[in-house]
C-alpha cells in the first residue's frame, strides 16, 4: 500500500512537472544545443524576451520551460539559451543555463 501510495505522488509530481515546466532539463538542452535560433523557435515557440546586448551572441529566455529531475522536478523560472558563432559562422545554441 505504501509503495502504491509513493508510486502515485512521484507520477502526480512528474505530471505536474511537465505540464507546469514543459520539458526535462536534458531533454530541452538536446533538442536546442548546435540548433540555430529559427529551429529552437520552431521546437519551442518564441521566448519571452531576447537579450541582444552582445552583436552574434542572442539569449534567448525562456520562462517556466523547463524542470529539474534531479531536485523533485522543480520548475525552472527561467531558461536561457545562449547562442554564438560556430566555426563555420552560423549562429547556434551552445550553452543553456537554468535559472
Amino acid at each position: 500500500m505504501i509503495r502504491r501510495i509513493a508510486a502515485a505522488m512521484i507520477m502526480a509530481a512528474t505530471l505536474i512537472a511537465c505540464t507546469d515546466g514543459g520539458f526535462q532539463r536534458g531533454v530541452f538542452y538536446g533538442k536546442v544545443i548546435d540548433h540555430t535560433p529559427d529551429e529552437v523557435v520552431s521546437a519551442f515557440g518564441k521566448p519571452e524576451s531576447i537579450d541582444n546586448s552582445v552583436a552574434d551572441s542572442p539569449k534567448y529566455i525562456y520562462s517556466r520551460k523547463t524542470f529539474n529531475p534531479d531536485n523533485l522536478n522543480t520548475v525552472d523560472d527561467k531558461t536561457v539559451v545562449e547562442f554564438a558563432k560556430n566555426k563555420a559562422g552560423k549562429i547556434v545554441c551552445t550553452d543553456v543555463s537554468y535559472l
